[in-house]
């Protein structure tokens, strides 16, 4: 296997677990803060705007680009 596909396959595993596990901390955290309205056996509806979308694509970019120059070949 060469390095290129082995840098896929590990950066697609990576992003994958880091997704997953951020995606569980926010449901978690949403659940804390609506606990006494899920205790009445109403749904969770998690809600987020365009604003915060947009937060989250510009600290993923920012993300990449620090994770890229860390490994640009010297």
């Amino acid at each position: 296997m060469s390095n290129r596909n082995l840098a896929i396959i590990i950066g697609g595993s990576v992003g994958a677990a880091l997704g997953a596990t951020a995606a569980w901390f926010y449901v978690k955290a949403q659940e804390d803060k609506l606990a006494p309205e899920l205790a009445e056996g109403r749904q969770l509806r998690l809600q987020a705007g365009a604003s915060e979308y947009v937060k989250i694509g510009v600290t993923i970019l920012a993300l990449m680009k620090q994770v890229t120059d860390l490994l640009k070949p010297l």
